[in-house]
């Protein structure tokens, strides 16, 4: 899981890199350009680099608990898998192999599966933690007032980038892109890093 963790956190100072390049432009040489879209980049590239951390995350915990190194969940054991792929797991002849097998079945499982949404991540996670109350111990451990105060911030932040993923950001009303503003942008960048890193810190 050690990988996925710096493989975010490299993400996301990339995706703050668009937000560096927005004030270059904009802010020190004056260029007379429309430049929001490099604010609304940085927000989807950090909720994308959220996404695949707990991606991966779910994907590693849920390979280490088929290995036996790591306690199952209830939700774990209650997975269904094709019959096909426990043919394939039973008929490995090493164990890395069945693992890898597992690990490749839970991949594509996943794959048509988001985990942006509070109640999909706290659902997503209960294949790998057992935890009752997931959002007061990531409030907790990310430092925020309240698990309803993150969990409407994390609301917020996904409904925003699904408007500029899906709705270009316009206004259904006026067909005018939402306004954006570099503090903006920063912010929900600074939420996916520290919901992130409190994620992993309590899953590991």
């Amino acid at each position: 899981m050690h990988n996925s963790i710096v493989s975010f956190n490299r993400s996301v100072i990339e995706a703050r890199q668009s937000g560096e390049l927005y004030v270059l432009i904009k802010e020190k040489l004056g260029v007379p350009l429309q430049l929001d879209d490099l604010l609304r980049a940085q927000v989807v590239y950090a909720v994308s680099a959220f996404d695949k951390l707990m991606h991966d995350l779910i994907r590693i915990g849920m390979r280490m608990q088929y290995e036996g190194v790591r306690p199952p969940t209830a939700k774990y054991l209650a997975e269904p898998l094709p019959i096909s792929v426990h043919q394939a797991m039973g008929g490995a002849v090493f164990p890395n192999t069945s693992s890898a097998i597992f690990e490749a079945a839970i991949f594509q499982k996943h794959s048509y599966l988001s985990f942006q949404d509070p109640d999909k991540i706290s659902d997503g996670l209960s294949f790998i933690w057992s935890e009752k109350s997931k959002w007061e111990k990531i409030a907790l451990q990310a430092g925020f007032v309240s698990a309803a105060s993150l969990r409407t911030q994390l609301k917020l932040l996904v409904g925003r980038r699904n408007a500029i993923v899906h709705e270009a950001d316009m206004d259904p009303v006026t067909y005018t892109k939402r306004p954006i503003s570099k503090q903006d942008a920063e912010t929900w960048v600074d939420l996916t890093e520290r919901c992130g890193n409190a994620i992993a810190a309590l899953v590991v």
